[in-house]
């Protein structure tokens, strides 16, 4: 997983802040794992394989909506600015 920031130059943080940022870089690592599975997915004609790699791509979706939970208790703007995005999508439709 990449990181955006090392929490050591931090003096040890233990913060919000630092949980937001995790939230934000755990976020991060869960769409790349749906976009590797959904690639492996695609991949395979193998049933078994299929269903295995989609059970656990859904998986990693919840973990997604997990995340962003955390991450707008904790960041109500974050939140605010993502329900507007959603709605300016939903005004394009």
């Amino acid at each position: 997983m990449r990181r955006m920031f090392n929490i050591f130059d931090n003096n040890n943080r233990t913060d919000d802040f630092v949980t937001i940022q995790n939230a934000r870089e755990d976020i991060i690592g869960e769409l790349d794992a749906i976009i590797q599975y959904n690639n492996h997915l695609v991949q395979t004609n193998d049933q078994r394989a299929k269903q295995t790699i989609l059970d656990i791509m859904r998986e990693e979706k919840l973990h997604v909506g997990q995340l962003f939970g955390l991450l707008f208790s904790l960041d109500p703007e974050s939140k605010e600015q993502f329900e507007k995005g959603l709605k300016e999508f939903e005004g394009l439709s």
